[in-house]
């Protein structure tokens, strides 16, 4: 064990190396560096997909091109699409935004696919999320203790965070860190799914983060966040009805899973009552990540500032705010009737599409091609309960109810 005045003086060190670092505006000048280097598809893990198969998990990794510090913090971000959709490529504009400012920046896999929603499988497409980005922050850990740091990291400097589906992924990676808190449904599997960890790769290495940054994400259980626990930063607006800004009963699709979460709102107020280091920005209206169109400059600007305190080893808290930033406009929903139907539905589609009709468990029953304008479909399938997919837009889905004749 370290004696006191070994630890004084190494967290004296710390602090003035973080000073002198971050004293020409790194880690919040958007422009610190003009040109970046990207590695593309870099495998870091594997584990069963959604549908069964195995699969390879990648990542992309950004990061400055002329840079003489060798120990940088990382940024992991994590795709939004409800877990059914998403890919690296979309958060490869928050990546480079990372990047130009001086951090290693990565955008990694997690396991998403079509699931027919309820509170089993919907807590398993979190735990999916939280497990594979768990793997890839043991990755990282490997890359400089085993592969000669190839990427130039500082392995206690790991953040994690993301958009939407990718923000709840991450909050759980971080904070939901107990077996006694694994939730009650996924207990008998929990073994098989590796615990806590997972068993998407790296065994062996820590998965702790320094920080969790969350673009409209939500937690599980606001309990689950203790005194100690990582500094969190996040944005919300207060009217999502994509993920709950509050504790309310989750959705997914319109369809009630009967799980109960909490959104940013609440989880900063749990923080505020608990002492955590932590900041939360709360937008006006009813949108989804709308932010990140109507306000790109101020929301990336408001994470950016917090985190750029964490990693210089600034006092990094500042509470709740409001934002006064207009919402943005609404995706058009899928539109079906009369529902409930007896098996024949009317759909106005706007753009060429193709629409796939699945059944509780998940299976495929019906795939309408090639459809735009108004169309009539003959379901041709047995009275229940169905979701219908739009493949050109994931988030695009209404649930059916067929009766009988």
């Amino acid at each position: 064990m370290r004696t006191l005045p070994t630890l004084v003086a190494l967290t004296t060190a710390a602090t003035l190396a973080a000073q002198n670092e971050c004293s020409n505006g790194r880690y919040r000048d958007a422009t610190l560096f003009d040109s970046l280097v990207v590695d593309l598809a870099v495998p870091f893990g594997a584990n069963i997909g959604v549908p069964g198969n195995n699969q390879t998990l990648y990542m992309d990794v950004y990061r400055p091109a002329v840079d003489t510090m060798t120990a940088r913090p990382v940024v992991l971000v994590a795709f939004g699409g409800s877990f059914v959709a998403g890919t690296r490529a979309d958060v490869a504009g928050l990546c480079r935004a990372f990047a130009h400012r001086g951090y290693v920046a990565v955008a990694p896999d997690y396991r998403v696919g079509f699931f027919f929603p309820n509170a089993t499988t919907t807590q398993q497409a979190v735990m999916r999320g939280a497990h594979d980005l768990r793997a890839c922050v043991r990755f990282l850990r490997k890359t400089v203790a085993e592969q000669g740091d190839p990427y130039g990291i500082d392995p206690d400097r790991i953040i994690v965070g993301g958009v939407s589906a990718g923000a709840i992924s991450a909050i759980h990676a971080t904070y939901l860190d107990q077996p006694d808190e694994i939730p009650a449904v996924l207990v008998p599997d929990s073994a098989a799914l590796g615990g806590i960890e997972g068993n998407s790769g790296t065994p062996g290495y820590s998965s702790e983060v320094l920080a969790c940054f969350s673009f409209s994400g939500a937690i599980g259980d606001t309990a689950w966040i203790v005194p100690g626990d990582q500094p969190l930063v996040s944005l919300h607006e207060a009217g999502d009805a994509i993920v709950p800004c509050y504790t309310q009963e989750v959705s997914v699709f319109g369809i009630p899973t009967g799980l109960v979460a909490s959104g940013s709102a609440d989880i900063h107020q749990h923080a505020e009552a608990i002492g955590l280091e932590h900041c939360f920005l709360l937008y006006p209206g009813n949108g989804h990540v709308g932010y990140l169109s109507n306000d790109p400059v101020g929301a990336e600007d408001f994470v950016v500032d917090f985190l750029a305190k964490v990693v210089c080893g600034e006092p990094a808290a500042c509470g709740i705010q409001a934002a006064s930033v207009p919402e943005a406009a609404a995706a058009d929903p899928l539109v079906a009737f009369p529902n409930p139907c007896t098996g024949l539905l009317t759909v106005p589609l706007a753009q060429p599409t193709v629409l796939d009709l699945f059944d509780p468990t998940g299976r495929l029953v019906a795939r309408f091609n090639g459809l735009q304008g108004d169309h009539v479909l003959d379901l041709g399938v047995l009275p229940g309960t169905y979701l219908l997919h739009d493949r050109q837009q994931p988030g695009r889905v209404t649930r059916i109810v067929v009766q009988a004749p």
